[in-house]
């Protein structure tokens, strides 16, 4: 069963009954609060953008301009949106850390998410057409859509790209996608939070309970176009409240992505301002996949399908080995979704690859410290690593003004 539908929801729900108050230095999101709203509190200017991708999708990015800098792509997980980079303490929210530094940071949004609904052609709330997609579509399609885009706005060369969950599969599908020879050539560092590939040794107790429930053939009936958009929240925790028997309501955010004792409540009541914020049900469902059998392929339309879609009986592999991107893995002994063992298994894949420079476990870190966390070690790998890959230089760097 689809159990990753009922992740976001319930990481709103459970969020909402930490005890605490937004701290100082951390301002409290409001669900009303625009981007550019809330950012004008450390006085960031922001820019918007709008990127067509080669099949259609119009896709918003926001860009934190530092004119002339090094630039760092900044891409959220499954059901986030660009918002999950701000949610910190200034120091602690790479998108507003990594402005402070110099670089010229932009906040990509995937399809489908609520700032990316928008087509040349299909209308999101007319045409099903419009959610027949996964992250191999933001893969082959949005990746490079965006890495393109943001060079030519930026006149730069090369760019970094940092992914988290689901962020990190967009770039190992694009990695070896038809524009591998661009992204070989344009993207200086891929750095991957909680990366996201195999799926087999889930911890989240979440599972079981969504297994037990048939939680995903109930909700592919509920929410037959989109799923867990933020507006749908109250909807869907009574409807999760009744189908489960009270369970679910009591599922804290600990049986779903690992809590740590270095998540912050007050930034995990932040994130949940915005969060979820949506996806398609056949994007979850390609996830859901992975969970039966240990392998990270291409979506499953079972034997008849896939001999339309590919003119094979099995769907393609996709081959990891191949990655010839510089690459960093940061990986959470507490990450129940992105789990120790399945990271264990990609990095199997990726032995012996000179192309990964960097990679590293952090101890009690959950598949959210890297938003929510009380600690900044991992950001300060992450600057020794943009350090050696996608340095300020010092002329730039004297001509901040932050």
């Amino acid at each position: 069963m689809s159990w990753l539908r009922s992740v976001s929801a319930l990481i709103t729900i459970c969020a909402c009954a930490w005890p605490g108050a937004v701290g100082q230095g951390m301002p409290k999101i409001h669900h009303s609060e625009s981007t550019e709203e809330y950012l004008s509190k450390y006085y960031i200017p922001v820019e918007e953008h709008f990127i067509t991708t080669e099949d259609k999708y119009i896709l918003r990015s926001f860009r934190l301009p530092r004119q002339g800098a090094p630039v760092v792509l900044l891409q959220h997980g499954v059901l986030a949106s660009s918002w999950c980079w701000l949610v910190n303490t200034p120091n602690r929210s790479l998108g507003i850390s990594l402005w402070k530094m110099g670089y010229d940071v932009w906040l990509t949004n995937s399809r489908g998410n609520t700032f990316s609904r928008n087509h040349t052609e299909l209308k999101p709330f007319l045409d099903k057409q419009f959610w027949n997609y996964t992250f191999d579509d933001m893969g082959y399609f949005d990746v490079v859509a965006n890495v393109r885009y943001i060079l030519n706005a930026t006149s730069r060369k090369d760019l970094t790209f940092v992914g988290w969950s689901q962020g990190t599969s967009q770039m190992f599908v694009a990695a070896q996608g038809p524009d591998r020879d661009y992204l070989k050539s344009h993207v200086n560092l891929f750095v991957a939070l909680s990366p996201v590939t195999y799926l087999t040794h889930q911890s989240s107790l979440l599972l079981s309970v969504a297994q037990k429930f048939r939680l995903g053939v109930i909700l592919e009936k509920a929410f037959p176009y989109d799923v867990f958009s933020w507006s749908e929240l109250p909807t869907l925790g009574s409807l999760l409240c009744k189908v489960t028997l009270g369970v679910i309501c009591d599922i804290t955010v600990d049986v779903i992505c690992g809590r740590s004792q270095k998540d912050s409540s007050d930034a995990i009541l932040n994130l949940a301002a915005h969060f979820p914020a949506g996806t398609s049900i056949k994007d979850l469902d390609h996830y859901e996949q992975f969970i039966d059998y240990e392998h990270f392929g291409r979506f499953d339309y079972g034997t008849m399908g896939n001999l339309e879609h590919y003119g094979l009986e099995l769907p393609p592999e996709y081959s990891l080995s191949e990655l010839e991107i510089p690459t960093a893995l940061f990986c959470g002994s507490k990450d129940t979704l992105a789990g120790p063992k399945d990271v264990e298994r990609l990095k199997m894949d990726l032995k012996g690859n000179k192309h990964v420079v960097f990679s590293k476990e952090y101890e009690d870190y959950s598949h959210l410290t890297w938003m929510v966390g009380l600690t900044d070690e991992w950001i300060t790998d992450l600057k020794a690593l943009l350090r050696q890959y996608n340095p300020v230089r010092p002329m730039e760097a004297s001509e901040l003004l932050v």
